[in-house]
């Protein structure tokens, strides 16, 4: 299948091709023409599938032509995540007259709201955010016909599935309701079963044993005392200059790129704890190569918009075989190779790797001596 098999309109067409996409991933050649079709679309796809633009290319087809009013919610957990949606959006709509909006906490609401006021077809939201904005009566949302759920294995860990309960309650009882997440945990297929309509389609291309088979995996057993001095020659010995390290809580990851920095180590952290600004530029600085290790948490790695990551090391061990597989594949991206490494520094986390390995069907092999 290509785009042009879609019956897109000529102006998307023409967005789609000047940003460089060929053909469909597999989680847009199954939900585009589901969701032209005005079907109820509940699909499992991990991050880097390019599921923004499986819901955005045919949001802005329905869109076309129509009045610039909040039609069309995109309900994301973080701020990172938001700005990467509205990026994606606004880059497809070029020369169609159909606006997007981000709103999420960390800036100026009455700024956000001025905006609004524009006229705006597409608004992506964080939870919080979009609360504010309906507790305020600046936003109704008896016009919406579109609902995207993103990233809602993420909402749910954060705790949003009341708030997710009342948005979707201010929406008009006759709408299109999409739902992607990484993972599909019970709690998920019930928001599911109480929100999408009966006949939904679940599409489940999560592409996880694409993932692990694309990428080189090892562990290493460690002293927990002498995890920052095997962590630092690590880096060192393999040269790493794009690498992602995964910690349990934001206190770590400060620690941690405070400790490797301190042996000569270019690393900086990045999480919900720090400022937008402060976010933004380690991320810039990340992408432009003046820091070469990022350490951070799991919930904001959702929201991270990456390439050419090299290494994943996981500095605490993950607690699931889905946390497991979401976080190696933040390598791995675009037909390249990647490596993960994984810390484990009892004989439960080397029992546990062993039982991960069977889960995803590939080795996990033991690095047991330092790397050259």
């Amino acid at each position: 299948m290509n785009f042009g098999d879609l019956g897109l309109n000529t102006e998307l067409g023409h967005a789609i091709d000047g940003m460089g996409f060929k053909q469909p991933s597999e989680v847009q050649e199954q939900s585009i023409p589901r969701i032209l079709e005005g079907k109820d679309v509940i699909a499992q796809a991990r991050t880097g599938t390019g599921k923004t633009a499986a819901f955005s290319i045919p949001l802005l087809q329905q869109l076309a032509g129509s009045r610039p009013e909040v039609q069309a919610l995109v309900v994301v957990p973080t701020r990172e995540l938001a700005m990467q949606v509205k990026k994606e959006f606004s880059e497809l709509a070029k020369g169609q007259k159909i606006y997007c909006l981000a709103v999420f906490g960390g800036q100026s609401i009455n700024m956000q709201y001025g905006d609004l006021r524009k006229g705006q077809h597409v608004l992506v939201a964080t939870p919080g955010r979009l609360m504010d904005f309906m507790q305020r009566r600046w936003l109704s949302l008896d016009k919406v016909r579109y609902v995207v759920l993103d990233e809602a294995d993420k909402m749910l860990d954060m705790g949003f599935r009341d708030d997710i309960d009342f948005i979707l309650s201010k929406c008009p009882e006759k709408r299109q309701t999409m739902l992607f997440s990484a993972t599909m945990p019970e709690p998920i297929m019930a928001l599911a079963e109480k929100h999408l309509s009966p006949d939904k389609e679940f599409l489940n291309v999560s592409q996880d044993k694409v993932a692990v088979d694309e990428v080189d995996q090892y562990y290493i057993s460690v002293n927990p005392k002498e995890r920052i001095s095997v962590l630092a020659d690590l880096i060192r010995d393999k040269g790493m200059k794009r690498c992602l390290i995964f910690c349990r809580t934001q206190r770590t990851a400060d620690w941690l790129s405070n400790q490797l920095y301190r042996r000569g180590v270019k690393a900086r952290s990045i999480h919900g704890g720090l400022s937008q600004n402060i976010r933004e530029r380690v991320l810039r600085e990340f992408k432009e190569g003046k820091t070469e290790v990022l350490a951070g948490t799991d919930l904001v790695s959702r929201g991270l918009h990456i390439e050419d990551i090299s290494h994943v090391i996981n500095f605490d061990f993950p607690k699931e075989r889905e946390t497991y597989v979401h976080r190696i594949g933040r390598t791995a991206r675009f037909g390249k190779r990647g490596e993960a490494i994984t810390f484990c520094t009892n004989l439960m986390d080397v029992q546990e790797i062993g039982r991960i390995a069977q889960e995803v069907n590939t080795p996990i092999y033991e690095l047991v001596e330092m790397p050259q």
